[in-house]
């Protein structure tokens, strides 16, 4: 008789047995797979969120500037052999080897112009880039849609006579269309209902426009909308098309700085800083390690959370396995004996117990993943705000399934040990 015969045929004499192991093992290895699955998108969807939400590499001219600084006003500033950005910097960005993982390359161009005998500060970008970078931009108005049209800070818009008092909130969300990233499709998409709850705890803006008709070093622009109030340093500028103000300003192909949105959930921003550098070598690339620090240890402990609650629930059920495991050896203490004494050796009786163990631990570890898939599917939309559904991984799949067989072979490998080390002769006198 084959000894696999025999572990099955056990297998049906001892389905009540048989099915509690299956369903420990089910059960543990459904919730690990639920809470990796979870944590897993969870993670993805802070560092999207995290990501879209701001440049977090800031590349600028290279110079060997002293300012001083007190609580934020400038007191004096010394700056030598300053260099300067072009648009063909700007290009290259997009030429690094880790360019898939640039969301948003925005170059601007900042400058001072005059307006009715007051200084603004201009800033040229390009609309579509910017739009991308700052999701969180409102505008009473409309977006500029071509030349000679701008877009005017909340605080520049007022000191400038261009907005009065309104009797109800006219600011509209910006929902971008497109930008200059290498993966635009996938990052530059927001709903105009996401952007209304992502607002939705901001005051209402009372003011609308109350001419749209602005003079910039003489030349004549119209104001295509005002920004509702950010609270940053946007409420003071006035934005332009990138073209139009390097003409405005006589700095023809010029920028002043680089902005770039990096998505650094496969890779450490350091990496994208390094390779910038090197494409720029006459730039100073940097990092703003807060918002990336928070994105990575926010991720992180995320990520061990999930890990630790899987491990405990597979260490329960591996207590399961070894206690039904122990009791089954002992009930069949005289069954053994008897296999003993009509010359299985002890090698047969371990490979007999481990295949039993084997398939039961595989039939968990499927039925298992099976139900974790299924309640990651049914979890997932209350867990997503960026609309990210679940997906079927093959490596979890496989993963859970060699987590059953690792973790019903090791608990149940001293009991199969302790029964093939039974003595026949003992065993037999309790037939």
């Amino acid at each position: 008789m084959r000894i696999s015969t025999i572990a099955w045929a056990n297998l049906r004499r001892r389905k009540s047995r048989a099915a509690l192991l299956v369903g420990g093992i089910a059960l543990g290895i459904a919730t690990a797979v639920a809470l990796l699955t979870l944590s897993r998108s969870i993670s993805e969807e802070i560092g999207l969120q995290l990501d879209q939400f701001g440049a977090n590499i800031v590349v600028v001219p290279k110079s060997d500037q002293l300012a001083l600084d007190y609580g934020g006003v400038s007191v004096a500033a010394a700056a030598f052999d300053v260099g300067e950005l072009t648009d063909e910097d700007a290009r290259r960005i997009s030429e690094i080897p880790y360019a898939n993982r640039l969301a948003v390359v925005s170059p601007k161009l900042l400058g001072a112009a005059d307006t009715g005998g007051r200084k603004v500060v201009v800033a040229g970008v390009d609309f579509e880039s910017e739009y991308a970078l700052k999701r969180w931009w409102r505008v009473v108005g409309r977006k500029p849609a071509g030349p000679g049209e701008l877009l005017v800070g909340h605080d520049a818009a007022r000191a400038l006579g261009l907005v009065e008092p309104s009797a109800e909130d006219t600011s509209q969300p910006v929902v971008p269309t497109s930008a200059n990233t290498v993966d635009a499709s996938q990052h530059a998409t927001m709903s105009a209902e996401e952007h209304a709850a992502m607002m939705q705890t901001a005051p209402p803006q009372h003011f609308k426009l109350a001419r749209d008709r602005l003079d910039l070093n003489g030349r004549e622009f119209r104001v295509a909308g005002v920004l509702a109030p950010t609270g940053g340093r946007d409420d003071a500028l006035v934005f332009g098309g990138r073209a139009e103000v390097q003409a405005l300003l006589k700095r023809p192909g010029r920028l002043s700085l680089v902005e770039v949105s990096a998505l650094c959930k496969d890779c450490p921003v350091e990496d994208i800083v390094g390779q910038i550098a090197q494409k720029l070598p006459a730039a100073k690339v940097s990092a703003l390690q807060q918002a990336v620090r928070a994105r990575a240890e926010a991720v992180g402990r995320l990520t061990r959370f999930g890990a630790a609650v899987s491990g405990v629930v597979l260490i329960i059920a591996a207590l399961l396995i070894f206690t039904t495991t122990t009791g089954a050896v002992v009930e069949r203490t005289k069954e053994i004996g008897v296999m003993r004494a009509v010359g299985f050796r002890r090698a047969h009786i371990v490979k007999e117990m481990m295949l039993e163990v084997l398939a039961v631990s595989f039939a968990g570890g499927a039925l298992g993943w099976a139900a974790g898939a299924a309640a990651s599917w049914a979890l997932m939309p209350y867990f997503s705000q960026t609309g990210q559904g679940f997906r079927p991984d093959a490596s979890l799949a496989a993963l859970a399934l060699f987590a059953a067989l690792a973790v019903g072979a090791l608990s149940s490998l001293y009991p199969t040990l302790r029964a093939s080390r039974l003595d026949p002769s003992e065993a037999v006198r309790h037939v």
